[in-house]
């Protein structure tokens, strides 16, 4: 069964550091009613120039969610003070589904950065992160990439703007373990059909 999970090896018991990891598992889980609980109604994010409202943020990660399978996501090493928590991460997926435009290329990579997050009262207001991005480039293949970055800067390929779907994206019966052990080619045709659906 290829259930995401989430694996912690420097736990915190803060509750900021604790809120942080609570944002981690609710985008894992596709809980996006709880993610949404989570994030501060002002919440921004920046990171590898991309910045999001908590929409777009909460958009971003029901996309990535959906083009990534085997999600097993590590938070190794976090370094918590006041209302910061610093944690280097590393997320093991196979892209089954398009993301941000590019399509699936069925590699398995290996993605890992860091990402810091502002946590007040119970709730993340800012998170700020850097990945990896030369590292899944040669895991991916530089050729196809730059060959895709050249396209869609050269003819101006306009990204489709992110639009947050509905808390029960990805749950079919109710789970999101339902989708999580379809078939890539399952996966797509359900995600296809689903945003149809929201026309």
């Amino acid at each position: 069964m290829n259930v995401a999970k989430l694996v912690i090896t420097d736990e915190s018991k803060s509750e900021t550091a604790q809120t942080a990891y609570a944002v981690s598992r609710a985008i894992l889980e596709a809980d996006w009613e709880k993610l949404d609980s989570l994030l501060d109604k002002n919440f921004t994010y920046t990171g590898d120039s991309y910045h999001f409202s908590k929409d777009e943020y909460i958009a971003f990660m029901q996309d990535m969610r959906g083009a990534f399978s085997n999600f097993e996501m590590t938070l190794e090493n976090n370094i918590t003070e006041n209302d910061f928590v610093s944690i280097r991460f590393t997320s093991r997926v196979v892209n089954t589904g398009s993301f941000m435009g590019s399509p699936a290329n069925k590699k398995s990579l290996a993605v890992t950065g860091i990402f810091q997050r502002k946590v007040v009262n119970g709730k993340v207001i800012q998170e700020w992160q850097t990945t990896d991005l030369l590292g899944i480039m040669n895991q991916i293949g530089f050729g196809a990439t730059f060959g895709y970055a050249v396209f869609v800067t050269g003819f101006k390929v306009q990204q489709k703007p992110l639009k947050r779907k509905p808390n029960n994206f990805l749950h079919i019966n109710g789970k999101v373990s339902n989708f999580d052990v379809l078939s890539a080619k399952e996966k797509n045709s359900y995600i296809k059909n689903y945003l149809k659906q929201l026309k």
